[in-house]
């Protein structure tokens, strides 16, 4: 008889049916959003619906709408839990850059580095479009807000008051999103460390 392996045992158990409701919401809701964010790394965003996570988790349609109002509430979460973790990782990153001139160049470097290398964010700029209300979320007070929770120390390092850097996040993230959106010409990472010093550095005032 064929042993199940330890793989298999784990695919099947993400797999098996709620018996009733999962007994604490935020728990569910957590599972959701995990299933989502394997379904969109596996199939993109576009690929990506109600019905998807709803057999991936093994639940009915009905159970998902309990949690997320629709797909695109679902698809912004799913974005945003991303988001969060990789301004984590950055905030880590970070904390080995005293000079603020030198902790933009890298804050924008390991940013887009790190959103190119994630399953999840990685899809928001994949081929043949671009969803216009994820696109949307990207310069949200949510995604402000993580970014100010990444650079805190890179701020704090450059003395900008609450509404400078805000104002300085928001500007990160649309040159960000511009790089993500057109990445030619393309650069090495010494270049574009380089353009960064050039062109982005004195925008900041630093």
């Amino acid at each position: 008889m064929t042993q199940t392996s330890a793989s298999e045992k784990k695919e099947l158990s993400s797999r098996a049916a709620w018996d009733g409701d999962p007994p604490h919401r935020t728990a569910a809701r957590e599972r959701l959003l995990e299933v989502a964010a394997h379904c969109v790394a596996r199939d993109g965003i576009s690929g990506t619906g109600i019905a998807h996570v709803a057999l991936e988790a093994g639940v009915s349609r009905p159970t998902v709408y309990r949690y997320f109002k629709d797909r695109d509430e679902l698809i912004r979460c799913v974005l945003l839990q991303a988001g969060l973790r990789l301004a984590n990782e950055v905030r880590t990153h970070m904390k080995g850059f005293d000079d603020p001139t030198e902790g933009a160049v890298e804050a924008m470097v390991f940013t887009l580095e790190g959103i190119r290398e994630n399953p999840v964010l990685k899809q928001v700029w994949s081929p043949p479009v671009f969803d216009a209300v994820v696109l949307r979320g990207f310069t949200q007070p949510a995604s402000i807000a993580f970014t100010r929770i990444a650079f805190s120390d890179f701020i704090d390092a450059a003395g900008w008051d609450e509404a400078e850097a805000t104002e300085v996040m928001e500007y990160m993230l649309r040159l960000i999103m511009s790089f993500l959106a057109s990445p030619d010409p393309q650069r090495s990472e010494q270049e574009l460390r380089d353009f960064l010093r050039r062109r982005f550095v004195p925008a900041l005032g630093l």
